[in-house]
């Protein structure tokens, strides 16, 4: 296979390896365009768990209130039964008083009663509306995730059907140049550069005149002094156009 052939198959090879790293990229990028989501996902969810955790402690603690009006209320009755029962004014101003205190301490409670109980129809009732958005988030969470790994099973495909004959591109290049290749992609991304304007286009270095004289008589496949690439002439690819 002459020079020509060699650096023609080097860079059937870099386009097919250029497109495979593109879609590569976008592969491993897809996945994170769910990351912000799935952040408002956990903070919706920890807002539903912390308003249950309130939730529960509220009916827990409503619930001591009950008991404890339950037995404020028969510490009034037995202070009610004490008062009929009074046989001299001190014992009956004694149990008035007790009396009037359980009243106070009954009133008192049922209305801390009440407005805990508004207190917690409120909160369950936001915590409903904001499981019913973690539902919603999760769907369409769900939605997006399944529209990622389409995308992401199409582009696999592409890779499939764009790398096919790149065994065949690797074969028409000499052992020698296939490692230098191989080396110069994966330390710098790419392996052969065009030189234009005497600069090669890999590092934008001015070329040696000589090696660039070497270059556009095609007598051998060289690379550039600074960055290592395979360099090349456009012009010694693409025929010239006749004279008119």
């Amino acid at each position: 296979m002459n020079l020509k052939e060699q650096l023609v198959a080097l860079l059937e090879l870099q386009t097919i390896d250029s497109k495979v790293k593109e879609l590569d990229s976008t592969i491993r990028a897809l996945p994170g365009r769910l990351d912000g989501i799935r952040r408002d996902l956990a903070k919706l969810e920890g807002l539903v768990g912390a308003e249950r955790q309130r939730v529960t402690e509220t009916q827990t603690w409503r619930k001591q209130q009950e008991e404890q009006l339950q037995r404020d209320q028969d510490a009034m009755r037995m202070a009610k039964s004490k008062l009929s029962g009074t046989r001299t004014g001190k014992e009956y101003n004694a149990a008035t008083r007790e009396v009037d205190y359980k009243k106070k301490a009954i009133s008192e409670r049922e209305a801390e009663l009440k407005k805990v109980t508004e207190v917690l129809a409120t909160t369950t009732s936001q915590a409903g509306a904001h499981d019913k958005d973690v539902d919603d988030l999760k769907t369409h969470l769900a939605t997006e995730e399944a529209a990622v790994n389409e995308k992401i099973a199409a582009l696999q495909t592409e890779i499939t059907e764009v790398t096919v004959g790149r065994g065949a591109v690797r074969a028409r290049v000499e052992p020698a140049w296939l490692k230098t290749y191989d080396t110069l992609t994966s330390k710098r991304g790419y392996a052969v550069a065009p030189v234009i304007k005497g600069s090669c286009q890999g590092c934008h270095m001015k070329l040696p005149p000589q090696l660039n004289n070497i270059l556009a008589r095609m007598e051998s496949l060289e690379v550039c002094p600074r960055c290592g690439r395979i360099v090349y002439r456009q012009d010694t690819l693409t025929p010239a156009e006749p004279a008119t």
